[in-house]
Parts: structure tokens; C-alpha cells; sequence
């Protein structure tokens, strides 16, 4: 929510009650936004476990709304006593981090269920480009995953079950196709975590967890045409065959270098395609401009920030204005929101509709 370069963001949990002065109906209402552009999932990314999210969800359900979260940074590299400083051994911070999410928001009935709106939960985001050496990724994934199904068994969690994933980054390592190559190694890992450089011991079937659970998902900005080319061509042969079927989706889609229009209605051929029966769909990157990241992470926000300030939000002792939205252009000079609403059959006036319905500057 910040418009200056470089401000410090104490909290990035954008999923508890008092964040809802950005997504809910008596804040700027991003979610209703949402709706009427026809999403029909949202990624978050900050995960505080300190904090419910239950809330959220039930909003977002309200909306017709599916939910993938996903775990902070915070236990594998932020923490004093992170993972990274426990030979990448993730099993501890990550169990206690899940379990926090599951008895605040992430299950219902007396934490027998998962949340209906929530659909998937990112292990980690980009593990590929945070884990060093890199030889480490299968460690930290194989004891991350292992954390998690702990704590849904020890606190009896059993409907609903939510897919597992872990977003990667579409670099290209050792020759191998980028964020498929990824996706094999730990994949390969998995039939062997004992083994060195992995040399780990699990509490639960893995394998079996694996194929039963979860999603393969990766980040990039290339265009739809070198998609098919690079990975969606080649992901079949490797994850939906007679061994194993797992679905893939895109975790961040934008590319800043075509015209998004008819790259957009491009992507949404390709999910509704039978010749790519796993493909299940992507999230469009990003929301809102990062005006506070500054640089190259500017150019992917569909709305931008204005100068109306609609209200002031007091979260983890910073008070944060909440600023109203603007249209951003691609570089044909159409409106991003626009075009995503036609690719995903929403509405295209959704920001003079959704805006200001009741609200105006304070």
C-alpha cells in the first residue's frame, strides 16, 4: 500500500482483519474489484501466523473467491533463528508457523476442515533463487512439506484437503528447461530423501503425499508463444503420464514486453486448451504497483495509486494510508485491468463502478 521508494513495510500480511480496509466492502473493496473482473482466484503472499485470516477467506468466499496463500520468507531466511541458519533443516519453524495458520483461519469445525475458499498454500515462493547452495532446495522443500502434513495430522485436520506447492522461478539451472528442470530435480529427490546432498528423515510418505497432493507452479514474465515452446510442451511427458499426474499453474503471469490484450486472451486459450489437460490457469502479476520497491518491479501493478486517501490503517504500529486506485497502461497504451477483465469475461468499467461506490477522500 506504500507510494514512496524504499519505505519500510513492518508487515506484508495482507489476509487479517485490520488489512481489510484494503479488500473488504467497507474499505477500498479490491476484492469486489476482483469479482467483477471476473477473477476467480487470488495469490497472497505475507503470512503472518500470528494473525487470523479467517475473515479474509470468508470474504473471499462471499465473492466466489479461491485463496492460495502461501508461507512468508520469514521462517527460511528472516528469522534470527531461521532455517538458513540451521543447515536448511526446515522442519521446526515451518511446523510452527502451519500449525498457528490452521488453528487461526486456515480450518473450520474445530480444526477438523480446511477453509472452502482456501485451495492451495505455497511451501515457498522462488525457492530456487533464495536457497544457497542450491543443492539445498530438496532439504528445505522435503522438510517444509513434511512440516505441514504434521501439523494438519496432529491437529486432526482430515476435509477439504488444500494442494501443496512450491512456486518456482523460471531461471534456467544446469541446461535443463527453465522451472521444469526445477520442478524434476525435486520431484527425483523425493524417491530418495535420505540421500545426500538432501539427507533428510521424514515423518510421513512424502512420495505418496506427493502425487496425491500436490501442484507444480512457477513465476515468469515471458509471453504466452515462448510458454508453450519452453514448458507447457515439454510438462506433459514429465507430469502427466501413467506414473504421475500433477497439475501446474502460473504464480506470476505478466509479460511487460508484448501487448497484453491478445497475449491474455492467448493465456486463456491455453488453460481451456485439451492439448494441455494439467494446465490449470495463472495469476495475473500484480494487483497494485510496488511503488515502494521501486525500479523494474514497477512495471507490473494494473492499478496505480492516486492522491484521494480513503482512510488510514494502523497495522503492527505503522499507520499506513490507504491510497485510491488509478488505471495503468501497457505499453500499446491499453488498460491492464481492462484487458484482463476481457480475457477472463469480467467487466472492463470495474474501477468507476467499484471505486468510489461509497467512499470519497478523508
Amino acid at each position: 500500500p506504500l507510494k514512496v521508494k524504499g519505505a519500510p513495510l513492518l508487515n506484508d500480511d495482507f489476509m487479517t482483519d485490520v488489512t481489510g480496509a484494503l479488500w473488504a466492502d467497507w474499505g477500498r473493496a479490491d476484492l469486489s474489484i476482483m469479482q467483477e473482473m471476473g477473477v476467480n482466484t487470488v495469490r497472497m503472499y505475507g503470512n503472518d501466523p500470528n494473525e487470523s485470516h479467517r475473515t479474509f477467506l470468508d470474504e473471499a468466499m462471499r465473492k466466489g473467491i479461491d485463496v492460495i496463500a502461501g508461507q512468508s520468507d520469514w521462517p527460511f531466511i528472516q528469522a534470527m533463528d531461521s532455517c538458513m541458519r540451521r543447515d536448511w533443516y526446515c522442519y521446526d519453524k515451518v511446523y510452527e508457523s502451519y500449525a498457528l495458520n490452521l488453528a487461526r483461519g486456515f480450518t473450520m469445525d474445530g480444526n477438523r476442515t480446511y477453509h472452502p475458499a482456501l485451495k492451495s498454500f505455497i511451501l515457498l515462493n522462488e525457492p530456487d533463487l533464495k536457497v544457497h547452495p542450491r543443492k539445498f532446495t530438496c532439504r528445505v522443500l522435503a522438510s517444509a512439506f513434511d512440516a505441514v502434513l504434521q501439523a494438519e495430522k496432529d491437529l486432526g485436520v482430515t476435509g477439504n484437503p488444500v494442494a501443496f506447492t512450491a512456486t518456482f522461478s523460471f531461471g534456467l539451472f544446469d541446461g535443463k528447461a527453465p522451472a521444469l528442470g526445477q520442478m524434476q530435480e525435486f520431484y527425483e529427490c523425493l524417491k530418495d530423501v535420505h540421500a545426500a546432498p538432501t539427507t533428510y528423515t521424514p515423518r510421513n510418505d512424502l512420495l505418496a503425499a506427493y502425487k496425491a497432493r500436490w501442484v507444480n507452479s512457477f513465476n515468469t514474465a515471458n509471453p504466452a508463444p515462448s510458454l508453450k515452446e519452453l514448458t507447457l510442451n515439454k510438462y506433459g511427458a514429465v507430469f502427466w503420464n501413467d506414473e504421475v499426474k500433477i497439475p501446474l499453474f502460473i504464480g506470476e503471469y505478466h509479460s511487460v514486453y508484448v501487448d497484453n490484450r491478445p497475449d491474455l486472451k492467448e493465456m486463456v486459450g491455453l488453460i481451456h486448451s485439451a492439448e494441455y489437460p494439467f494446465f490449470m490457469g495463472f495469476s495475473f502479476f500484480e494487483f497494485s504497483v510496488r511503488y515502494d520497491k521501486g525500479g523494474t518491479e514497477e512495471a507490473f501493478g494494473m492499478f496505480g495509486y492516486d492522491n484521494c486517501a480513503l482512510a488510514h490503517m494502523n497495522y503492527s504500529g505503522q499507520v499506513t494510508t490507504v491510497w485510491g486506485l488509478t488505471l495503468v497502461k501497457d505499453r500499446a497504451g491499453d488498460y491492464l485491468s481492462e484487458a484482463l477483465a476481457a480475457a477472463y469475461g469480467g467487466e472492463s468499467n470495474v474501477l468507476s463502478k467499484a471505486l468510489y461506490r461509497s467512499h470519497g477522500c478523508i
